[in-house]
């Protein structure tokens, strides 16, 4: 094992692979908390944010027998959660309520913003940007806005140094942003307001 932090649950997903519900409870109460809190931040509802759990750990459940203990489980469920939340998210602003909640968010920061702007298209373009960083900078990007690692959990991972880390974001978001901005200024709030953390 190349990292402790990253194989910290190896034990635990072992076990919940062969149906250990018990494996399977000690890991709900150990991320339940962390996904809850990562979900709210995104979909800004606790009710959601607690479906979003709920459909993590059901996931979870239902595809056991496809875990690698070997690899990093709090990755895996965070990504699943992010997929889940951008599904919500995509489902959400087809609902011109919803829409309407967000454009009246964002036109606080923008009273020119162009009430035509299509959510999905920009999550799209944010993503496709990401995808775009630089190797070590996207990792880290990643290892902190989707899968909310601390500074320090990144730089012991990595085994580069907590400035790095700290660096290589701020030099993530400005690129993000300053991608955005070519494009549109209402893109740079949509990413202030959906993606950042």
């Amino acid at each position: 094992m190349s990292s402790s932090i990253q194989h910290i649950d190896y034990h635990s997903v072992k076990k919940l692979k062969s149906g250990d519900t018990n494996a399977f409870d000690d890991l709900f109460k150990k991320y339940s908390s962390r996904l809850f809190k990562f979900s709210v931040k995104y979909l800004k509802s606790s009710e959601e944010a607690e479906e979003v759990v709920q459909e993590v750990f059901l996931y979870i459940w239902d595809k056991r027998d496809g875990l690698k203990p070997e690899h990093s489980f709090n990755a895996y469920i965070f990504t699943i959660a992010y997929n889940i939340i951008k599904k919500y998210f995509i489902k959400k602003s087809k609902d011109n309520a919803f829409k309407d909640d967000l454009i009246y968010s964002l036109l606080k920061e923008e009273n020119n913003l162009d009430k035509t702007i299509d959510y999905k298209f920009l999550l799209e373009k944010v993503e496709l940007i990401i995808d775009a960083l630089p190797k070590r900078r996207k990792e880290i990007f990643i290892k902190r806005k989707y899968y909310g690692l601390s500074i320090k959990q990144i730089a012991e991972e990595l085994e580069i140094s907590p400035n790095t880390v700290e660096n290589q974001l701020a030099s993530a978001q400005k690129q993000i942003l300053k991608e955005l901005s070519k494009r549109k200024l209402a893109g740079a709030l949509f990413f202030a307001f959906f993606v950042s953390i």
